[in-house]
């Protein structure tokens, strides 16, 4: 046995949907993968002007095949496919035959997350056409003055009407899609997230979600004003470790979604195989501090409760 049978990894493996955490090993049941790393806007909790230099924009044609080759046979274990990451997805012209792709082997939910400024409905359809399950879109305010001093760069016109005409084309095609629209909440935004969550509610369907979020910190690695996580104490294991692989656009994993600048190197897709990844050293190691109650020895991992935040759904009272 690889991890105790304690309490509480029994609920960690009942959240991954596995029997038990030792099945965690197997093969990761979610992926991020970054197509594209360059982004289209500069939004203030963002961590684009941290970004370094000369970094490949692009992943390569051959890199994306070669995941393809390898998830394939793991298409019954893998829950999503996440086509996103740092970068903003819409920037890739073949995004809509990526998706394509990944369905045609068999993976049973495909998605991504959009900012929809580049979000045509031309892209659009194509996206429902080539079989996309999941789209979440990023509005990070009810007004234009406070959506365009959050996500600079962006018009807030585009990106709404860019939204309304996706939930139109997914109508029209009678795709089984859904549509998640989410606020990031900051101290600009906090006072708008009621007007947000009862617009939106009012545009989806009943298969869509509106919800609004708490910024998160990048594993400490971003300040932002009134908070700091690192304050906090908490000593269960993070569900990313277990199930979930975070690539970069090089083939590069990280420790997980926080770790924007590959802080901790995982592996290197572009020289190993997912699998020798997923069951090395490094991975094995985190896993352990995690299962042990001693997360906290990785100082990205210290208070940060990135997949345990409360987020405020559009049937909540506000």
């Amino acid at each position: 046995m690889l991890f105790e049978d304690t309490e509480t990894n029994r609920k960690l493996a009942q959240r991954i949907f596995l029997n038990n955490l030792d099945e965690c090993i197997l093969f990761p049941k979610y992926f991020e993968i970054e197509t594209v790393h360059a982004c289209n806007a500069k939004c203030i909790m963002c961590t684009i002007e941290h970004w370094s230099k000369g970094d490949e924009a692009i992943m390569k044609a051959s890199l994306f095949n070669k995941f393809v080759e390898e998830v394939q046979p793991y298409s019954h274990w893998i829950e999503t496919i996440c086509l996103s990451r740092d970068g903003e997805p819409t920037l890739d012209k073949t995004i809509a035959e990526k998706v394509k792709i990944l369905k045609d082997v068999g993976i049973k939910k495909v998605t991504l997350t959009t900012n929809a400024q580049l979000l045509s409905a031309e892209l659009a359809q194509k996206l429902i056409q080539n079989g996309l399950d999941d789209i979440m879109i990023s509005i990070d305010g009810a007004t234009k003055e406070t959506f365009e001093k959050i996500r600079r760069g962006l018009t807030f016109e585009s990106v709404v009407n860019n939204t309304l005409e996706l939930i139109n084309i997914r109508d029209r095609l009678q795709s089984k899609m859904t549509i998640r629209i989410r606020m990031v909440i900051l101290k600009e935004n906090e006072h708008e997230v009621k007007a947000f969550m009862d617009y939106w509610e009012k545009k989806t369907q009943k298969q869509d979600r509106v919800y609004a979020m708490p910024a998160h910190t990048w594993g400490n690695q971003i300040a932002l004003e009134g908070m700091n996580t690192s304050e906090k104490t908490i000593l269960e294991p993070c569900v990313f470790l277990f199930s979930s692989m975070a690539m970069h656009v090089n083939g590069k994993v990280s420790l997980c979604n926080a770790d924007y600048g590959i802080k901790y190197l995982m592996g290197d897709f572009a020289l190993q195989s997912m699998k020798e990844i997923w069951n090395g050293d490094l991975y094995s190691k985190v896993r352990a501090l995690h299962a042990n109650g001693k997360r906290n020895e990785i100082d990205l991992c210290v208070g940060c409760d990135l997949w345990n935040r409360i987020f405020i759904e559009s049937d909540q009272e506000i």
